[in-house]
This record gives structure tokens, sequence and C-alpha cells, in this order.
């Protein structure tokens, strides 16, 4: 997995139904697409209950009635008649990033544009000022690595950090509900304290939906925009075809997102016993689906390993499928739009740094790269 991902996949694809370290791993398409399509037996609740949340995650941490609801109250909060007054600004910020790049031909793309832009993007959403990124980057790197951890007991040192940042972020969260809570207020977080019974949301279930925020949505457009960028390095004729024809971005947008679901483990719990590719699963058993995989489905995309902006309909479930499908995919694919089509504006020709690897984080519950160190220009230039 860290340096030659396609090739992890492509062994776990032949196993539709594989016994891994923490239960099964779901990687055929048509059995991923029971799993996340039944959720009264393939439960959320019971796979994110073992994180000891001190805060409701809001809502993926319920299954439906519970999770009906909030999804009620939150899906108009990002639908794309919210989500499309802000991308003038969040162009801008776009733009803000990557001109310096070009001045000065190199980067870690991670460091420098995919790791701080969606933080920005939050920060504009929720009505913060953008000089409290690098304090959100700080509290979120501590946070996702305590669910990082892998189920340690060991309270090490690094540990120890980790959980005195995230008390920081309840602090901070918990002192920002209060001050929004009955004030009128354009960004969303204001929009949502100030809805009215029966669906209120309480201090905690607020807290909980923030939290779910900063662990969700931010590292998964950081990691999907590496990627993305990586494989773009890595491929000049693709490269080239989108530099050339920006029209093609939105396409390019959901093909680099099939190849590479920044969130590729979805999480379940049986609540029953049940059987599923042949196997007879205990109630309580954990089985994960692999996206990753689902979305390599020979009969489902043509030529699959290979990436192709003219795919007639790319059906990939990069941002899951049924009830919990991803609250926040029209933000996602925005923010995924504006960086590749800004970029490649300023920056058509680049290519990975000689003498640098990148390489994804792992084992981790998400997979993104640490770095991608980038030249611009052709490299026989």
């Amino acid at each position: 997995m860290p340096e030659a991902r396609d090739d992890a996949w492509r062994t776990l694809s032949e196993c539709p139904l594989a016994l891994v370290d923490d239960g099964y791993a779901a990687t055929g398409r048509d059995i991923v697409e029971t799993v996340l399509k039944n959720p009264s037996i393939f439960s959320s609740q019971k796979a994110f209950d073992v994180l000891g949340s001190p805060v409701p995650l809001v809502p993926i941490a319920f299954d439906p009635p519970e999770q009906t609801r909030y999804r009620r109250i939150l899906q108009p909060f990002f639908s794309p008649r919210v989500i499309k007054p802000l991308e003038d600004e969040l162009r801008q910020q776009v733009i803000d990033l990557v001109e310096p790049i070009a001045a000065k031909g190199q980067c870690d793309f991670i460091a420098e544009v995919a790791g701080v832009y969606p933080v920005q993007v939050f920060l504009t959403l929720f009505g913060l000022p953008l000089d409290m990124r690098d304090q959100f980057v700080e509290w979120k790197n501590a946070v996702l690595g305590l669910t990082a951890a892998g189920g340690a007991t060991a309270v090490d040192e690094a540990a120890q950090e980790g959980m005195q940042k995230a008390a920081e972020l309840f602090m901070y969260l918990s002192e920002l509900i209060q001050k929004r809570r009955g004030v009128p207020g354009d960004d969303v977080l204001s929009q949502v304290l100030n809805i009215g019974p029966p669906d209120a949301l309480s201090d905690e279930e607020a807290i909980g939906l923030c939290f779910l925020f900063v662990l969700a949505g931010l590292d998964t457009v950081m990691d999907a925009l590496g990627f993305g960028i990586q494989r773009l390095a890595q491929n000049p004729d693709r490269r080239r075809e989108l530099a050339g024809d920006l029209s093609l971005v939105p396409a390019a947008t959901e093909e680099l997102l099939r190849l590479d679901p920044p969130a590729p483990f979805l999480p379940r719990v049986t609540a029953e016993e049940t059987t599923l590719g042949g196997q007879t699963l205990p109630e309580g058993t954990r089985i994960s689906g692999y996206l990753a995989t689902a979305n390599r489905d020979e009969e489902l995309f043509k030529d699959a390993w290979n990436i192709d902006f003219h795919r007639p309909e790319n059906r990939h479930i990069s941002f899951g499928m049924g009830v919990h499908r991803c609250l926040g995919s029209h933000l996602a694919r925005l923010e995924m739009n504006l960086v590749y089509e800004e970029w490649h504006k300023r920056i058509p020709e680049y290519h990975i740094t000689p003498g640098t690897t990148p390489r994804v984080h792992w084992p981790r519950g998400t997979t993104g790269l640490d770095s991608l160190h980038l030249t611009v220009g052709n490299p026989g230039a």
C-alpha cells in the first residue's frame, strides 16, 4: 500500500469477501452494495460505538430512524444551492495558494495546497477567520492521530498530546456554539444552531456535527487531491489532455475519485446473523466495504485500472451509497473542481520531483500521501 496501492487493491479484489485482521473485507461490488444498502442488518452505529466518542458523531454514528432525522435536518445546508454562492470566494482562495507555487517552480503539494485548502473551506463555511487555519490543522492532525492508533492501549506521549489537543478543540467548539446560538448569521453553523423546535440540535449534537466535519471532511479532500495530482503527474498524456481542455475537469474529478476514494474502508457491524457472499456472519461481525476495489469492477468500468476522462457513465461509489452517502459530496466536488481547474490554468506542466517518492501513510483508517513534491515544467526541459 505505501508505494504501490494499485497492486494492493488488485490483490484484494481477487477475493470478493476476505477475512482480514479486524473482521471481513467486502471487495466485490455486489457485496459492497448489499452491505451499504441494508443499514438494518449492517449497522454504522455499532461500528462507530467502538470509537467511544464523547460526543455523538452526527449523523454517521447513527442508524435509521435517528440517522434519517439528522439527515433531513442537515441535508439542505450542504445542497448545491447553498454551496454554489461560495464558489467565487473559494476559487480565489485556490488562486492565492497556486500562484506563489507557479512563481517559485516547486512545492510539496500536500503541505502547500491539499493540506490547507479544505481547512480554509471549512472555516469559510462555518464563518470562522482564515487566520485560524494553522490552529485547525494542528487540532485535526492530533485528533486523527488518535483515531489512527489502531486500538493500541499504550498511553504514550503522542497519545497524551493528541488527547490534550482534542480537548482544546472540544472546548473551542463548545464556546463557539454558545456564542452562535440564537444569533442570526449567514454561515452554516449559525443557521444550523438557529433551527427551531422540534428539529433543534442540542449543544452536544452540534459539537458532534462539528467534530465529524473536522474528522471526515478535511483529510478526505486533502487525500483525494493528493492522489489525483499524483496520478496526473505520473500520467503525462492524461495531464496534458486535462490541461488542454478544462471542460474535462468535472469528469476528471469523478474518474480520479473512482480510482482513489480517500475513505476507502466503510465499517459496519452486523446487527443480526446473516449470510453474505456464501459466508454465515454471526451478529456482531465487523465488515468493511472496500470502495477502491468495488470501483474497479470490470463489468461496470471498461479498462478499470486506467484513467479515462470519457466514461459514458461513471458509477463509482467513492462517496458511499445508501442512507449514509456522504453529506458533503457537493462541497467536496466543488473543492476538487476548483483546485484542478485553477492549478492547470497556471501549471499545465509538472512532474514528481526526482529523488522523492510519494508514500501512503499506512496502516490507517483513511489513505493519503504524506507528501507530494512537485517540480513545475517538463522533466526533460
